[in-house]
């Protein structure tokens, strides 16, 4: 590695067994702890997976579904028989649809993955 000069530290904090992985890993290459991590860093990828944007559209659907039963409370409180069928109704279609597309994503997950190239 060619000689250069650091200015900055990085300090964390690892559980015992943490500890013992890093130190039984940085002996077994020979490396310095610098060398080490710099090595690690440079060869390695990180991958974030990201679902949101499956995601969203289901739970915008389920906020629905419980704006519909807000409404089933309120007209079964005040007596009205017959909107308290509809809420219900209408219940039954969101949630047999929310089901669906559950089952799609589930089948088939769509994610993104951030910071790669």
């Amino acid at each position: 590695m060619p000689n250069r000069r650091r200015y900055h530290s990085i300090s964390l904090k690892l559980t015992d067994e943490e500890l013992q992985l890093w130190n039984t890993k940085h002996e077994a290459s020979g490396l310095s702890k610098t060398d080490y991590l710099m090595q690690a860093l440079r060869n390695s990828e990180v991958r974030i997976y990201s679902i949101e944007e499956s995601i969203t559209p289901l739970i915008h659907e389920i906020r629905k579904i419980g704006t519909n039963l807000n409404q089933l409370a309120y007209f079964s409180n005040i007596g009205q028989d017959s909107k308290v069928r509809a809420e219900i109704g209408a219940i039954r279609i969101a949630n047999d649809r929310l089901v669906e597309q559950i089952e799609d994503f589930l089948k088939n997950p769509e994610f993104t993955v951030k910071g790669v190239k």
